[in-house]
C-alpha cells in the first residue's frame, strides 16, 4: 500500500509541475483493475498512469510518462510482493 500512496503522491507532483507551465490541453488515463484467484488464493490489484507531459508547438515531439503498480497478495503466505515501474517515451518527428 506504502507504493500505491507513493504512486498517487507522484502523480500529484507531477500534475502540479506541469500546472506551472503556460496552460495547455492534457490527458491522463488512469486504469485501476482487479483480479482474483480462488483456485490458488490469489489477489491482484494494478493502477496505470499515462499521461502525455509535453508537446512542442508544432506538436513533432512529445514526451509522454507512464507509472504502473501492481500489488499481488495470496492467502496462505505472510507477505506480499509489488512491482512498481516508471517509464518516459519521447516522440520526435519528421
Amino acid at each position: 500500500m506504502r507504493a500505491l500512496q507513493f504512486l498517487l503522491l507522484l502523480l500529484a507532483i507531477s500534475c502540479g509541475f506541469v500546472a506551472s507551465v503556460p496552460r495547455q490541453r492534457r490527458q491522463i488515463d488512469l486504469t485501476v483493475s482487479a483480479e482474483h484467484d480462488d483456485k490458488d488464493d490469489e489477489t491482484e490489484l494494478a493502477l496505470e498512469a499515462i499521461a502525455g507531459l509535453w508537446s512542442s508547438a508544432d506538436s513533432r515531439t512529445k514526451i509522454d510518462g507512464s507509472a504502473s503498480l501492481v500489488h499481488r497478495t495470496q492467502g496462505m503466505q505472510s507477505g506480499s510482493e509489488q512491482d512498481f515501474r516508471l517509464g518516459v517515451r519521447i516522440t520526435f518527428e519528421r
